[in-house]
């Protein structure tokens, strides 16, 4: 499979000062808005092109105004947006070519989707789209576009997507949480997909109008009355407020100066979980998951054949670790409980495997580390290798363990506590914290693990969306572990598990399945990482409002067309 040659991470786009009056398509003031309601976040979105920054915040905003082909509820269920329908092999819009190995996917747009100047969204759009993605020069990547041949246009609402492969996930290449089509009448396409003006000044066929943007305070959305939804959206106009402090952000939900507020953290739902005015939605599960990455190389190197890590290239030594962490303890001592404990990839419908629990268990991790070769003879409480694989005798069990600064405290004490467990069974760890965008640079910018700088990373990750094929691919295939072409920085490789990946490029679910928990058991015996728990995904709102629903596959304005006031 071809693996995406452009690696996304820690949005770090310039926010730029823009205020906002009306534009073409934007709606008249109105003399008083009949209901408003407030959401609070942390930080300006950089634009409302969420596939350029993926800050979330841009998402936030971006659903607000936009659409795609589809979304994603939160139970999994993909969606129609500005498609009549979802193309597949039974309604005969998807048409697979086995001996070739590729696809045709047809989509039929709705015939009532217009733009607020009350142009017609088409297919020339969705192809005005895709050509700009693609632009080597002014585009971007996005997940499953590496797969496309090319786009045709059967007429203004109909078209045919050729991919190169099969492609289970199709449905969301134009959707999702982070795609949408842009309007290829108002769009500058010299500007480029990554820096054009529409992303600041979007056009809308959304629920929503951006009417203003002062940057660092506030941006004003008023109801687009061309929407399709008859009688949506109920609310008349919406202020998203830039709000940095969390404390601050709590306290306005409490004294009733905010009606949603993003992404409340597990302190924060904790504190206002039993207050009469607030209420939480929480998703059932989370895609975040916190994990120890370990480098099978040694420190500094990418070739864990010719320079292997002298304590993790032995699983035993990685076995020891999984179980000298009390994964429980962090989980109620730092996370106010929410979170919940995870140890494979396959924890989240639609593919669950099942994988029995590591058990927390410190004497286990001692004859481990015992049977590795790693003993303290000098009773000094470290560890040293007597008899282990690949360093020399002597060699004492001294790593470093390094997180990023962003999350805050949450992670830092996590990190604490890992290093004083370790502790326990003589694997002393030296505590790093390190900014996002130099752990996760590429190879020429010094990226610290694209560059293999490392022993052992504490980060949280996962996929977007409900289908994992291409998040397995970048995180733990052969050909990912290569520099800046995946995100294998462990430098792990299976060659029965790049087998079974290849076979989870097939649009048949059930061989889908079987390939995944078989791909589930490889990583649990081999251990690339080590997964700890989910982190909360959960959104704070008014007692006052309904509809609100938080979705891991998504934001919360995800149905924001919705929302209701109650009371």
């Amino acid at each position: 499979m071809s693996v995406p040659k452009t690696i996304k991470r820690l949005a770090m786009a310039s926010v730029f000062i823009v205020v906002l009056t009306c534009f073409p398509g934007c709606a008249k003031s109105q003399t008083q808005a009949t209901s408003s309601i407030t959401i609070i976040i942390g930080e300006d979105p950089p634009s409302f092109n969420a596939a350029v920054g993926d800050t979330g915040y841009d998402s936030l905003v971006m659903h607000m105004v936009m659409m795609g082909l589809t979304d994603i509820d939160p139970a999994g269920n993909i969606i129609p947006k500005l498609a009549a329908e979802l193309p597949s092999v039974e309604n005969g819009d998807v048409v697979v070519d086995n001996n070739a190995g590729t696809m045709d996917v047809t989509w039929k747009l709705r015939k009532d989707v217009f733009w607020s100047d009350g142009t017609p969204v088409t297919s020339d759009d969705v192809i005005f789209t895709y050509e700009a993605i693609i632009n080597p020069d002014t585009g971007s990547w996005i997940l499953g576009i590496d797969y496309v041949d090319g786009i045709d246009k059967i007429d203004d609402k109909t078209l045919v997507i050729h991919f190169n492969t099969i492609y289970p996930g199709y449905l969301t290449l134009f959707g999702g949480e982070q795609v949408v089509i842009w309007p290829k009448h108002y769009c500058d396409a010299s500007q480029g997909f990554v820096a054009w003006d529409c992303g600041r000044t979007p056009l809308s066929d959304g629920p929503y109008i951006l009417q203003e943007w002062v940057t660092g305070d506030h941006l004003t959305f008023v109801r687009n009355p061309k929407y399709y939804e008859t009688g949506k959206p109920q609310i008349d106009q919406v202020i998203v407020r830039v709000v940095p402090d969390v404390t601050v952000r709590e306290t306005m939900m409490r004294q009733g100066d905010a009606d949603v507020l993003m992404w409340a953290t597990e302190q924060v739902a904790d504190d206002l979980k039993n207050d009469s005015n607030v209420a939480i939605s929480m998703s059932s599960n989370s895609r975040w998951v916190m994990r120890l990455f370990m480098n099978l190389a040694a420190k500094g190197s990418i070739d864990p054949v010719a320079n292997p890590n002298p304590y993790l290239s032995d699983i035993r030594v990685r076995q020891a670790i999984r179980a000298a962490v009390d994964v429980d303890t962090i989980i109620s001592s730092v996370w106010h409980g929410f979170p919940k404990p995870v140890w494979t990839e396959f924890f989240r419908p639609p593919y669950s495997c099942e994988i029995p629990q590591p058990q927390y268990d410190p004497e286990v991790a001692k004859a481990l580390l015992e049977q590795a070769g790693w003993s303290d003879q000098d009773g000094d409480g470290t560890r040293e290798c007597h008899g282990c694989q690949t360093a020399a005798d002597g060699t004492q069990m001294s790593m470093e363990l390094i997180t990023y600064a962003e999350y805050g405290e949450p992670l830092l004490l996590t990190q604490q506590l890992i290093g004083e467990m370790l502790g326990k069974i003589g694997i002393h760890l030296d505590l790093r914290v390190v900014q996002g965008s130099v752990l996760w640079a590429d190879y020429q910018s010094g990226g610290i693990e694209q560059r293999g700088d490392f022993n052992l990373d504490l980060w949280d990750d996962g996929y977007s969306g409900t289908d994992p094929t291409e998040f397995l691919q970048q995180s733990y295939s052969s050909a990912a572990a290569v520099p800046d072409q995946g995100y294998n920085f462990g430098r792990w490789s299976n060659p029965d598990f790049d087998a079974l990946l290849n076979e989870a490029y097939t649009l048949d679910e059930g061989q889908r399945k079987v390939a995944f928990c078989q791909m589930a058991q490889i990583l649990d015996q081999g251990l690339p990482q080590i997964l700890l728990f989910s982190t909360i995904n959960a959104d704070a709102y008014a007692t006052r409002l309904a509809g609100i629903q938080s979705n891991i596959n998504s934001v919360v304005t995800w149905n924001i067309s919705d929302w209701t006031i109650v009371k």
